[in-house]
Formats: C-alpha cells, sequence, structure tokens
C-alpha cells in the first residue's frame, strides 16, 4: 500500500511538472518614434554685430530608438535605452542608458513608471548654418530622466504578444558646459562665439514591441 502511494505521488508530481502551461512573457523587446524638445541651448558672438541664433537646436526634432526591458514576471523592470534625435540645418542629441522602475498590469493595459541613467552626447553643431566651426565634434554628459509610459497587449492574456503605447519623458543632463565655437556674422563674416551645452529635454514617442 505504501508503495503505491510513493507511485501515485510520483506519478503526480511527473505530470505536473510536464503539464502545459502559459507562456509568461519576461520582456519587451521595442522601437519607438516622435519628437523631443532639446534644450534652449543659445550661442552668442564675443564680438558686437554678429547674428544671434537664439536656439542651437530647432525647437523640435524628431526621435528615433528602441529599449530592452525585463521584468521576469515581476513588477520590478530593468533594461537599456538608446535614441538618436535630429533635423535639417540642427545640431543632434544621442542617448545611451539604463532603465530601473515598475511595471504595472491592468488586464490588458501595462503601465511602465521608469527611471533613466546614463550618457548624453551633443554633436552635428556645423549643421546650425550660423556655426562655421567648433571647438571639438561632440560633448557627453551623464543625465538623470524619468520615462513614463503605456501600451496595450494585443494577444492571449498571460502570454507573449505585440505591445503598441506611448512613450513620454524628460531628462536633465547633470553638468553645462560653454564650448567655444566659430559663428557667422553680419555679411558673413566669421566671429568668435560661444555655446552653452546641457540642460533639460522632453519629448513624446509611440512605442511598438514584442514580448518574448
Amino acid at each position: 500500500m505504501h508503495a503505491r502511494t510513493c507511485l501515485l505521488a510520483a506519478g503526480a508530481l511527473a505530470a505536473g511538472l510536464w503539464a502545459p502551461r502559459p507562456a509568461l512573457a519576461m520582456g519587451v523587446l521595442e522601437g519607438f518614434y516622435g519628437i523631443s524638445r532639446p534644450p534652449g541651448t543659445s550661442f552668442h558672438s564675443a564680438v558686437e554685430g554678429a547674428e544671434d541664433n537664439p536656439h542651437l537646436f530647432k525647437d523640435s526634432l524628431q526621435d528615433a530608438g528602441g529599449d530592452l526591458l525585463l521584468d521576469f514576471n515581476g513588477p520590478l523592470e530593468i533594461g537599456a535605452i538608446a535614441d538618436q534625435t535630429w533635423a535639417s540645418h540642427s545640431a543632434s542629441q544621442t542617448a545611451l542608458g539604463g532603465l530601473l522602475g515598475l511595471r504595472l498590469k491592468l488586464g490588458l493595459v501595462r503601465v511602465d513608471l521608469l527611471g533613466e541613467a546614463g550618457g548624453h552626447r551633443y554633436g552635428g553643431f556645423t549643421q546650425n548654418d550660423d556655426i562655421a566651426g567648433s571647438e571639438s565634434s561632440e560633448r557627453w554628459f551623464a543625465y538623470l530622466g524619468l520615462r513614463p509610459g503605456i501600451a496595450f497587449h494585443f494577444g492571449p492574456p498571460d502570454s507573449p504578444g505585440l505591445l503598441l503605447g506611448v512613450w513620454t519623458f524628460a531628462r536633465w543632463d547633470l553638468t553645462s558646459h560653454r564650448m567655444p565655437v566659430t559663428v557667422r556674422g553680419a555679411g558673413d563674416t566669421l566671429e568668435d562665439g560661444t555655446v552653452r551645452l546641457g540642460g533639460t529635454s522632453i519629448g513624446a514617442t509611440l512605442r511598438a514591441g514584442v514580448e518574448f
């Protein structure tokens, strides 16, 4: 009787281990595209009479990138992100960072409440028509940021599927730098100037991804 009980218990355990289970998603790989408003960085000439362009960047830049988020079926979420912002006749920005925060599931709706930390690159200064040259081609700053987002799950509940939604973000550079540049002045003359780099960037993007 004891042996039979042991055999039944072993069989039940094996059946439980091999029984089909719903495939739970452990993370998501996404791409995103939208708009970003860069810091209102301005440059000023050290010589009177030079043209004064109030913004190194255009007021609105295109923003595209991707992120990888891992949650291991729990509320804590970690990940990485990379994106690029650009526009014609404007300087550009690049960000590389890590993500940490919470993932909340409300039925088929996913809410991400994340913090960012990483490196923020300013470059392409001479793409601005009023800058003829710069001290360096790029400048990096450490930054902190916030990235809340929402997405809808398309697929069976509690199984990997597709995500479509929206990200918003804000980033703050931890330092700033005033970089010497050569400014195109009145009559297309070349004059010395400076650009203050660093500040706050905000933006919003559409997001699309696949869970795995």
